[in-house]
């Protein structure tokens, strides 16, 4: 099953690709997020793209910079997803991703951006479950 992550911002939105075959995720691209515009535009990249499932990454652990503000936001965000496409939409723990997506991006000096990378974390979680 090819799975689409999602690591999702107020601005922004990182997104990875993944498959279950495989077990492995991979980084693909940062789109802006415009609110329902962006949850059709996913909608239609999950038809066109034969995503089978979407993993978001929610802020379960509180701290940081993520507070239960952030969690209504990412929930709602879920359920809209929800509303708009007729794949299954599940939740990951996104704690320290994106902690660990800055370090990965200076240890290894990659040009991925840090948003992409946090979704192929979030996925690869889910995957290795």
């Amino acid at each position: 099953m090819r799975r689409l992550g999602i690591d999702y911002g107020n601005r922004k939105i990182g997104l990875a690709i993944g498959d279950d075959e495989a077990h492995v995720a991979a980084p693909l691209e940062v789109i802006a997020n415009e609110g329902e515009l962006t949850v059709r535009r996913l909608a239609e990249r999950c038809r066109g793209e034969d995503i089978d499932a979407i993993v978001v990454g929610v802020p379960l652990s509180q701290g940081g910079h993520h507070g239960p503000e952030q969690l209504e936001l990412v929930r709602a965000f879920i359920e809209r997803l929800k509303v708009n496409t007729e794949v299954p939409v599940f939740e990951e723990d996104e704690s320290f991703t994106t902690a660990e997506s800055i370090r990965l991006k200076k240890e290894t000096k990659s040009e991925v951006a840090e948003d992409a990378l946090a979704a192929t974390l979030i996925l690869q979680g889910f995957l290795d479950k």
